[in-house]
């Protein structure tokens, strides 16, 4: 076996016999078990700095193995392995919590409530929870793209001032061997350090997909990795929210009350919801005060959340444009006219085709829950 000069430490895993070897206790490299012969013959190692030799010139059982293995490396062992660059640790996702909370989200009433009553009540008022044996769930937010569910988790935890993590996929990927592994348990305990905190997982279904029967699937291990990783993270301080178009994709281990306690169905939004997000938009701008918002939600019938934020941006650039051709004068306001004109140039980015879709999976997710009828949250 080869190692470079620049190795602190090598960690040996006896059950998978699998051997890493890091630097500044950041994970670096795997060695495949192939490219090893066990038990193995090991030359002798100097150790310049600690004044000691250790023979491995013998067969060692994996408890002893395990106890030589793990110790700081300084000089070089045979011949060098080509180097690589080390890894940079995962910038943390920690974001600043600002003002704001649940009164910047348009409808979504009843998801309001839930997330008042088992959220915020909860942690404003930890000796009474305590008393009676309760805890924040960890929920699931699935539904047409666009709805909402990533804003939402962003104005819960704006609203009850505690620290949010938010969670791509991206920030979770490896070019190593179980590297992603490595992330996932640095991600949790640096969630704890900073507890309490709200830790949400976009686009949920990539990080934990259905395992495979496939031993050799990495992505097995990573899914195990969250399995442990989840199970009453409310008892650490972490507080899971995540979201996901695809649910039907996602581990139903890790649907599990315990690691995801509530599956939440947000639909795409009604008359009064888009009314709701075209005042609550258009408020912050310079606008005509004759606007028809009720005409507005009735011309925007099967249109999301971010198509309305949409057609609001194309007319806010617009009359951005009209108003800097006539620089010293006041800005031009968003008319009637105009916000008609954009909504007319655009069309639903959710078909009826995904609806439909959305419908069957959310009847195959209430499938074994006797009485209960699919859980639909959001803008009704």
């Amino acid at each position: 076996m080869l190692f470079t000069g620049s190795c602190q430490k090598i960690i040996y895993r006896p059950i998978t016999y699998e051997v890493f070897y890091t630097v500044n206790h950041t994970f670096i490299e795997y060695i495949s078990p192939s490219m090893i012969d066990f038990p193995i013959l090991f030359p002798i190692i100097k150790y310049k700095k600690l004044k000691m030799e250790v023979n491995m010139n013998k067969y060692l059982s994996d408890k002893e193995w395990l106890g030589q293995i793990t110790f700081p490396l300084n000089k070089e062992m045979g011949k060098q392995m080509p180097t690589k660059p080390p890894v940079t640790p995962m910038k943390s996702p920690i974001q600043e919590v600002k003002e704001g909370g649940l009164k910047d989200i348009a409808g979504m009433d009843e998801l309001k409530q839930l997330v008042q009553e088992s959220f915020i009540n909860v942690l404003r008022n930890k000796e009474c929870a305590k008393a009676f044996g309760i805890k924040p769930p960890s929920l699931l937010f699935y539904g047409p793209a666009g709805v909402g569910k990533t804003f939402f988790a962003e104005k819960v935890a704006e609203e009850i001032g505690i620290h949010f993590m938010k969670v791509a996929p991206d920030d979770l990927a490896s070019s190593y061997i179980h590297g992603t592994q490595a992330k996932i348990g640095e991600l949790f305990q640096e969630a704890e350090e900073k507890a309490p905190t709200l830790l949400f997982f976009d686009e949920f279904d990539c990080m934990v997909p259905q395992r495979s029967n496939n031993d050799d699937n990495n992505q097995n291990g990573e899914v195990n990795e969250f399995l442990c990783m989840l199970n009453n993270a409310a008892d650490r301080g972490i507080y899971v929210m995540a979201a996901t178009n695809h649910p039907e994709r996602i581990d139903k281990a890790v649907l599990r009350t315990g690691r995801i306690d509530e599956l939440i169905y947000v639909d795409m939004p009604d008359s009064k919801a888009r009314e709701s997000l075209f005042k609550l938009s258009l408020g912050k701008l310079p606008i005509e005060k004759d606007i028809n918002y009720q005409l507005l939600a009735e011309k925007t019938k099967g249109f999301n959340c971010s198509d309305i934020g949409y057609i609001i941006q194309v007319a806010s650039r617009k009359m951005f444009n009209a108003s800097i051709k006539d620089k010293g004068k006041p800005f031009k306001s968003i008319t009637q006219e105009v916000l008609l004109d954009a909504i007319s140039q655009r069309s639903p980015s959710v078909s009826s085709k995904d609806i439909r879709e959305f419908d069957r999976i959310r009847m195959e997710l209430s499938r074994g829950q006797k009485g209960q009828q699919p859980r639909s949250i959001g803008f009704h």
